[in-house]
């Protein structure tokens, strides 16, 4: 059913598809018999569509089979969307992620040895219970370490039906707050590194936004809504494919102009 959606997709002229789950690297566990995200990934990329991308994967399992099949894929976007949702084993162990903060750090570098240009999405909360200052500084330390390219930040909140519902709720606001602005601080310097230096490099976007005068688009490395924009000094059809020289950046956007053929 997927594989079909996405080849109507494909002729009815759209470019890009996103796969989505609550945990897409647990894709087809419960099918009989059972299928893996790697054999879908390797059907999706025969059925002509420009671009496609992967969200929210569990780090725990991300296996070998699905880091080979993103590596061989032809038209797979080099991006994935993997929420760590910590960088301290305390708060990873009471969230039950499966994973310690070393097991995350191997399958980071597994997944940048496999794709070297691969750009790595990660989502973070701020403020879980039991969350004091030495484990916020590992969750700190874990980021700035692993120099993730595009980062969200969420400050705890009870939900129902959740492991958490039972803790108690013992970080102030103001001090999430704080927490998710310092984070955020972090974030923006790596950013404004990272594009910084991409200037001078020619890349294909498409466009999803265009005026008289100028173009919005993306690269392959970057998700719609929530990732960075790439501004383009001419107005471009929309939908289309364009490569674009990098003149100037800052740390959410890559400003550029028509490369010449």
């Amino acid at each position: 059913s997927i594989l079909w959606e996405a080849e109507k997709l494909v002729d009815n002229g759209v470019k890009e598809l996103m796969i989505i789950a609550q945990d897409t690297t647990s894709y087809g566990w419960d099918l009989e018999p059972k299928v893996f995200l790697g054999e879908l990934i390797a059907e999706l990329d025969k059925t002509g569509i420009d671009w496609f991308r992967i969200h929210y994967a569990h780090p725990a399992h991300l296996s070998r089979k699905i880091i080979r099949a993103m590596a061989d894929a032809k038209n797979l976007c080099k991006y994935i969307d993997i929420p760590i949702q910590h960088g301290s084993d305390k708060i990873l162990s009471s969230m039950r992620r499966g994973l310690n903060t070393a097991g995350i750090k191997k399958r980071l570098q597994l997944l940048r040895e496999s794709i070297p240009d691969i750009r790595v999405r990660t989502t973070v909360i701020v403020g879980y219970p039991g969350e004091g200052e030495r484990e916020f500084k590992e969750l700190y330390d874990l980021i700035e370490e692993m120099q993730f390219d595009r980062l969200g930040v969420f400050t705890y909140s009870e939900e129902e039906g959740t492991l958490a519902e039972n803790y108690k709720d013992d970080v102030s606001n103001e001090l999430k707050e704080e927490r998710k602005g310092l984070l955020l601080d972090l974030q923006a310097e790596i950013s404004f590194e990272k594009n910084n230096s991409m200037i001078g490099q020619i890349i294909k976007v498409i466009i999803d936004k265009s005026s008289q005068k100028n173009s919005v688009g993306r690269t392959e490395f970057d998700s719609p809504d929530v990732d960075n924009i790439v501004h383009v000094k001419a107005p471009m059809d929309i939908g289309s494919f364009v490569n674009i020289k990098i003149e100037s950046a800052n740390e959410f956007e890559l400003i550029g102009s028509p490369a010449n053929n």
